[in-house]
């Protein structure tokens, strides 16, 4: 049996989470390995009743049934050792949140509303509660926006998305991510007045839009307007005060907004320096690595100190790398300023430099200590580099969640036009925001899951280098990739042509190519040999088996791919 860290009184676990999400399957292994009893509240509610849950919100009404409920919860709540799994709607009562925060470590079990809802129908033994309706889905959707507030102020998020092929994995991995902040920070809950009190508040304070949890690591990811003005508080937060920064940018981005930040971190008193970058992929290289190695070392930079990330896809890669390698490895803070950096290189620690031969071919894993995405600065965005972003928001939407897929489809026009609503906006990227979380948090190396998020990128690649990285932003190649995947998918029988012709629709209203004429053939399927998604001389192709469902193939014939390619550079 696994014992906690010594004088770590916290003999309890609490799963809370949507119902359907795994708490019981978790929960189940969990007590197992830790030779607890499992305590089910929906089950304590039923024995005390005589009625389950669902039988009690019929016959009763909801308000009734929370009562209950809350009595319940409090009773279990006083039980040492257990493992609590809670009813999907417990935790938004806040006498149930300081109840369960008094004795126990909390742990926030998320998937997407399409993952929960598929296990939901794959296990006929379940019972589904009468508060999710007909449209088991839609409803989850919305009971997700209602409740994540509240789930998002646990003590450990927990992500539990995994192939439908790789349950008792899903699970395994959850169990022992679990169990290792459990040992390793439980220990200072009790006594917390200011964590209970927060758990007890009516009305929890807000807080980022996603979190990034590896296992060995965790850090939020901010997202909304005037971010950058509150630079120095983030730092605070994330425990990087007191230190210097070293800004890297590029000459387009460091004019209009490196006053923004140089004034944020004069006011929070953060001395610092900054390097500027020429703008373009050109500097994604080990030479411009080498002249930021040499002014780090110039100013006798510090493995303690901070590198601050300040700008698109390539600075945030190339920072990335410097601070992955410089010291063996200083703490980097993203601060994207385009849409697809806000969606995609920011997130998730790939930091890389491209060689002569490739693109990304030099790099490492190397996770930031945050990632703040101020959305006031996507308005000062061309607008070609601004809707070439949303080919990785639509590729989200693609590969994990329909109803972001829809919510991109009715809102097309709005989105990509020059006067957006600015709140939807920054409503997609936080949704878009916290999939690429949640997948980044399942496999941070990218052995498995994390493949997903590829989706269009091996054709993609081949059109960037093929034409010098000058004719296609990297979204539009990847739009481009992404119709080629379509259509692979739809040739190997996994989608029928409505989903190719679906995906087309909205990259089209996003103004989105979903050709790159006269491109040679040759040359991007040369690009493509040297892809990092190459495995024993054959290529690995994300595909579609249907909305929100990607799966990774590497069976595609190369006749495929050939006719393929063809058919998109075909002027």
């Amino acid at each position: 049996m696994t014992q906690p860290a010594t004088g770590a009184p916290v003999q309890q676990i609490v799963l809370v989470g949507l119902s359907g999400v795994g708490k019981s399957s978790v929960g189940k292994a969990l007590a197992a390995r830790l030779g607890w009893p499992l305590v089910d509240t929906d089950d304590l509610v039923t024995a005390r009743e005589g009625k389950s849950p669902a039988d009690l919100i019929v016959e009763q009404g909801e308000p009734a049934f929370r009562e209950i409920e809350q009595r319940v919860i409090a009773e279990a709540a006083k039980q040492v050792p257990a493992v609590i799994a809670t009813g999907g709607g417990a935790f938004q009562r806040a006498a149930n949140r300081r109840s369960l925060g008094e004795r126990g470590f909390i742990c926030y079990l998320d998937a997407p509303a399409t993952e929960v809802a598929r296990r939901l129908r794959a296990n006929p033994d379940v019972l589904v509660s009468p508060l999710l309706g007909q449209d088991i889905e839609a409803r989850l959707e919305e009971l997700d926006r209602e409740r994540r507030p509240f789930y998002q102020h646990a003590d450990l998020w927990v992500p539990v998305q995994g192939a439908p092929d790789e349950e008792a994995q899903t699970v395994e991995a959850a169990v022992a991510r679990i169990i290792h902040a459990w040992t390793a920070e439980a220990a200072a809950l009790p006594g917390n007045t200011r964590r209970l009190d927060r758990l007890g508040a009516d009305q929890p304070a807000r807080g980022p839009a996603a979190v990034v949890d590896t296992g060995d690591q965790r850090y939020p990811i901010w997202v909304g307007s005037g971010e950058l003005r509150r630079l120095g508080d983030r730092l605070r937060q994330v425990g990087l005060d007191g230190r210097r920064v070293f800004l890297i940018s590029d000459s387009h981005v460091i004019e209009q907004h490196g006053r923004t930040v140089a004034e944020a971190l004069d006011a929070a008193g953060i001395p610092g320096a900054s390097y500027v970058i020429p703008a373009g992929e050109q500097s994604k290289t080990q030479r411009i690595a080498a002249e930021l190695y040499a002014w780090l070392a110039a100013e006798k930079a510090e493995r303690r100190d901070v590198i601050v990330a300040l700008g698109g896809g390539v600075v945030g890669d190339l920072a990335g790398y410097v601070a992955a390698t410089y010291l063996r490895g200083m703490p980097v803070v993203q601060l994207p300023t385009s849409m697809l950096a806000m969606n995609d290189a920011a997130i998730g620690g790939k930091v890389a430099v491209d060689l002569p031969q490739g693109k990304n071919l030099v790099g490492a894993f190397h996770q930031p200590t945050a990632v703040i995405s101020d959305i006031d600065v996507l308005r000062t965005l061309p607008r070609r580099s601004y809707v070439e972003g949303f080919a990785e928001v639509i590729k989200h939407a693609l590969i994990l969640d329909p109803a972001l897929l829809k919510t991109l489809e009715e809102n097309a026009a709005n989105l990509s036009s020059g006067g957006p609503d600015w709140d939807l906006v920054a409503e997609v990227v936080a949704r878009s925001s916290r999939l690429k979380a949640l997948v980044v948090s399942s496999d941070p190396k990218e052995q498995g899951l994390r493949a997903i998020l590829n989706y269009g990128h091996t054709i993609g690649h081949g059109i960037e280098q093929a034409t010098g990285y000058r004719d296609y932003m990297h979204g539009e190649a990847v739009s481009v990739g992404m119709m080629g995947a379509a259509k692979i998918s739809q040739a190997m029988g996994l989608i029928d042509q409505s989903v190719v012709d679906r995906q087309a629709d909205l990259l089209r209203s996003f103004g989105l190519p979903l050709v790159a004429p006269d491109v040679n053939t040759t040359v991007i399927m040369d690009a493509m040999t040297r892809d990092k998604k190459v495995e024993q001389g054959r290529l690995r192709f994300v595909l579609l088996q249907g909305v929100g469902h990607a799966i990774v193939r590497g069976d595609v014939s190369g006749e495929l791919v050939s006719r393929t390619v063809a058919s998109l550079v075909r002027g």
